[in-house]
């Protein structure tokens, strides 16, 4: 009975050991990362709205900014103002007149057709009546189209309100069944008494909403000043299930608020000019899925455990108490003077050792076994060690020679892969070789060419590459590596950031025995602020992620040829970039030939 009492203490022991070396740490772990997930997954859900935010507007407010564009022509030119209105006025028609009315009408039809989001503009003067010149039509009159609800709200408008915006529905002619949304901006003239009215097509914004989205159910919508949605991505549903006029008078840029359909995580961002308010709406259930899963891990992963620790705990407790039963028996044998039972020569356990008295060989048998395995981990270290010091990048070479001849193998002729694998082989040779020798400007160029031709296979030649390069300047030396990292960062944010085939020219000429290096790309470009931050940067020596390359060229010419030799980087958004360098021959930029 006492047995039994004791073998159930020892494994409720060893069950209580085990559950708190198992179990406690994979509480903690689990809670922890719960917890660290959760605000983690808060703070970038933050910072990505906001970021989202930020960028919609800023996009969107390009679009808008066509509007001050078209006040330049129609409104702030007294000349083109003041002929349009007396061509308005005028009732006869003249050759002249139509003339100037073909010109004008040629010349408000051009900005639709060079942006598909624009689908019309209208201009109207108040002194012509029912009479305005229409960007698809020419001369219109208010009484003979079939879109002329823009003047009720013109009208309605007070005097002192200069711009506006509101969501429509127009029909493109009087029989049409079916409406279709447009989103109308409205500007009061300064200069004389009419309105510029500009009719952008929603879907081209709402494409640009559902593009920037991260998440499968985040909704994106956009609230004119007087909190109508004008602008939302794919999510149409969500409008029904939320109160949009609680979110809209929330004060804060980040909060959660719950509706009959569950909870939101919402962000909002305002636009100071145009009143517009940008909402990034998120269900709660969304966010926290991946905690949820961790969750569930951890609480099957304390099951396990359990179970383990159970499992253990009845295996050692079994084990431990029968060779403990062994030694009491052995002790009250020999207290009793009984013989002892045979003892075995083998040792299985601690218990064993204690009974043959062999503790103390034991240890210093596996010290010295100890001992031996450290000194062979260490010889096979140093070997490995050796190994290592013998392999070289020229391997790396070797390698991709030898997959170029078994791709050309395969085809028995020439093709993008040998190719491809040749401009690497090639320009891996170059970066690897002697980086710290000097190259002629023509060895360069001919090296960066072998990386441009892969880059024209991977992109379908969605580019063009012009050199311009004096032949008096081929021959400079320069440092390695100065066109590349500079033609891959326009390639990776100008060119691939732009729909349609673009351009990049790179131009070399010598003043003043100094060569004058230029990379220009009519690619996307970059926006005032990420400019002004990138030449902080460059300005502080500070790294960034994006432009490694960038960065990277700035140091090593620096570091060659003084802190005054740096890149100079110009652009503008929509326009591209351009990249341009001094080499000055103080620093051993001379021809070879003197």
């Amino acid at each position: 009975m006492m047995g039994q009492s004791l073998k159930k203490r020892f494994f409720l022991k060893n069950l209580a050991l085990f559950l708190i070396l198992l179990l406690i740490p994979l509480i903690v772990y689990g809670a922890s990362s719960i917890m660290l997930t959760q605000n983690e997954l808060k703070n970038n859900i933050d910072t990505n709205s906001a970021s989202i935010l930020k960028q919609t507007k800023e996009t969107i407010e390009l679009v808008l900014n066509e509007i001050d564009q078209l006040s330049l022509v129609y409104d702030a030119n007294a000349d083109i103002g003041f002929e349009m209105d007396a061509i308005l006025q005028s009732n006869s028609a003249t050759y002249e007149r139509n003339a100037v009315t073909k010109v004008i009408k040629g010349f408000m039809n051009a900005d639709p057709s060079a942006r598909p989001y624009i689908y019309s503009i209208y201009v109207y003067y108040d002194s012509a009546g029912s009479r305005f010149f229409s960007s698809s039509e020419g001369i219109a009159n208010l009484n003979q189209v079939s879109d002329n609800a823009w003047y009720a709200s013109y009208r309605k408008q007070e005097r002192n309100k200069t711009f506006w915006t509101e969501a429509r529905e127009i029909k493109r002619a009087s029989f049409d069944e079916k409406p279709f949304q447009i989103m109308t901006i409205y500007h009061r003239m300064s200069s004389r008494n009419g309105v510029i009215v500009l009719n952008i097509l929603p879907n081209y914004i709402e494409n640009i909403l559902t593009s920037t989205t991260p998440l499968a159910d985040q909704s994106l919508l956009i609230m004119n000043a007087d909190d109508q949605v004008i602008f939302q991505n794919s999510n149409t549903a969500l409008l029904q299930d939320i109160d949009l006029n609680r979110i809209s008078q929330s004060p804060l840029d980040f909060f959660t608020m719950t509706f009959a359909s569950g909870s939101y995580i919402i962000s909002k961002h305002e636009s100071d000019r145009y009143g517009w308010k940008y909402f990034s709406i998120v269900p709660h259930h969304t966010l926290y899925e991946f905690p949820s899963k961790l969750g569930k891990l951890m609480l099957m992963l304390l099951a396990a455990a359990y179970v383990i620790g159970l499992g253990l705990a009845y295996f050692i407790t079994r084990r431990n108490y029968r060779q403990i039963s062994r030694i009491v028996r052995i002790l009250d044998l020999a207290e009793n003077g009984g013989p002892f039972p045979q003892m075995t020569t083998r040792v299985k356990d601690e218990y064993g050792y204690i009974i043959n008295n062999i503790l103390k060989t034991f240890i210093e048998h596996s010290f010295l076994k100890i001992a031996l395995s450290e000194k062979k981990f260490r010889m096979k270290a140093m070997e490995l060690t050796a190994l290592q010091a013998q392999i070289n990048p020229h391997f790396l070479f070797n390698t991709l020679r030898t997959i170029y001849w078994k791709s050309y193998a395969l085809s028995g002729k020439r093709n993008e892969v040998s190719d491809m694998i040749e401009n690497l082989s090639d320009l891996l040779d170059y970066s690897l070789s002697k980086p710290e020798e000097r190259v002629t400007l023509e060895e360069e160029i001919r090296r960066t060419i072998s990386y441009t031709d892969i880059q024209q296979i991977r992109y379908k030649d969605q580019f063009d590459l012009v050199w311009d390069i004096d032949d008096d300047v081929n021959r400079y030396t320069v440092i390695k590596l100065i066109l590349q990292p500079i033609i891959e960062n326009s390639i990776y944010h100008g060119i691939r950031e732009k729909e349609g085939k673009s351009l990049i020219k790179v131009k070399a000429f010598a003043v003043n025995e100094r060569l004058h290096i230029s990379i220009i790309d009519n690619g996307a470009g970059i926006a005032p602020q990420n400019m002004k931050i990138i030449r902080e940067k460059l300005k502080d020596s500070e790294e960034d992620s994006e432009h490694i390359g960038l960065f990277n060229t700035d140091k090593r010419l620096k570091l060659n040829y003084g802190e005054e030799y740096g890149l100079q980087i110009r652009s503008k958004p929509g326009w591209g970039t351009a990249v341009s360098m001094v080499i000055p021959s103080t620093a051993g930029l001379v021809p070879l030939d003197k």
